[in-house]
């Protein structure tokens, strides 16, 4: 029987090295986005807000909660019906900052960092594993720092690693990541995972058969990867029906083939996530659980396919748990594709 592949299914390649991989050019596709009422209000709003504005999540309860920065855009969010939630700063401040620390990304000092604009709490979190003190962290902190209240310090378990790990080879020495999606261009099939995975080896299998050959290969500065399929194998993705990006704040779930379905809460968007391997930016933040092997996989919130798995802490999964996933729609456009 025909083995099915579908979203997050297990995927095996050839422990080939560190073969380098071919990035190729494609015109850039337009990917059609899940329509989300919530997120489109929320833009709506902020739209008409300008400066005056500081981002949107959906709170515990599942009520769309918009930032201002004075009373008066306060009572233009009430009108709407939606909450308003009055904060310092507004979003130009918090953007600037977050421009001025990623004029840095890659450099000593920011290994095993991350940061990105928090709507939560109206700053820019810069993330530090709790045992980094060298002289360059150190160094990166205190100009971090140096930028005022906009930015805020925040001591995290471990620095955040790709999550590529053995484990179940079905070539001799084989390594294992996971898919995300199907995407579909001209009539041929093709599978969404992480760069990190596609840059080690060209030929992808699972269950005994070719599941087909690298395409595309983006890493660093990107996290994506995909793989035309070679027509071996059957390819499905389950549940999800449309692509998008749902309102921080949304519960998620993400899928892999180390640590199956976990849930958690999407943080945000814009994430600059600083590697051993190279700075990846516009990364998604969340809190579901991943571990090495979950790498390509699944971030999906209900029926909507919203990214792949990149990375973070390793471990465990406890409390400040932090993973990190590369948007599936840019992934997606690279390749000219739609989601089959």
């Amino acid at each position: 029987m025909t083995p099915l592949v579908g979203a997050a299914a297990l995927i095996t390649l050839p422990a080939l090295g560190t073969v380098p991989a071919t990035a190729q050019t494609h015109a850039a596709g337009t990917v059609r986005l899940a329509h989300i009422p919530q997120q489109a209000l929320a833009d709506q709003l902020t739209g008409r807000l300008g400066s005056r504005h500081a981002g949107s999540f959906v709170d515990g309860a599942g009520n769309l909660v918009v930032n201002v920065t004075s009373a008066a855009a306060a009572e233009q969010v009430r009108a709407a019906g939606v909450q308003a939630r009055v904060v310092r700063h507004g979003i130009k401040p918090l953007t600037a900052a977050k421009t001025e620390l990623d004029r840095f990304a890659g450099t000593a000092g920011t290994t095993g960092l991350s940061w990105g604009v928090d709507v939560m709490s109206n700053a820019v979190v810069v993330s530090v594993p709790k045992n980094d003190d060298d002289a360059a962290t150190k160094a990166f902190v205190k100009r971090a720092r140096a930028l005022g209240q906009t930015v805020r310090i925040k001591r995290v378990p471990a620095a955040p690693r790709l999550h590529l790990g053995p484990g179940d080879a079905i070539t001799t020495g084989g390594s294992r990541c996971s898919v995300s999606a199907i995407g579909v261009a001209g009539g041929t099939d093709y599978v969404m995972t992480a760069g990190h995975c596609t840059n080690i080896g060209a030929t992808w299998s699972a269950g005994g058969q070719t599941v087909g050959t690298r395409e595309i290969s983006r890493f660093p500065g990107d996290d994506y990867g995909t793989i035309r399929s070679a027509g071996q194998v059957q390819m499905d993705n389950a549940q999800l029906t449309e692509v998008g990006r749902p309102a921080v704040g949304t519960q998620v779930q993400k899928k892999g083939s180390t640590t199956g379905t976990t849930s958690g809460r999407l943080v945000g968007y814009d994430r600059t996530v600083n590697y051993q391997e190279g700075a990846v930016r516009q990364m998604i933040e969340t809190t579901a659980c991943s571990q090495p092997g979950d790498s390509g996989g699944s971030l999906q919130a209900g029926n909507i396919a919203v990214g792949i798995t990149s990375g973070g802490t390793t471990g465990g999964c406890g409390a400040n748990f932090q993973s990190f996933f590369q948007p599936l729609d840019e992934a997606l456009q690279a390749q000219n594709a739609t989601l089959k």
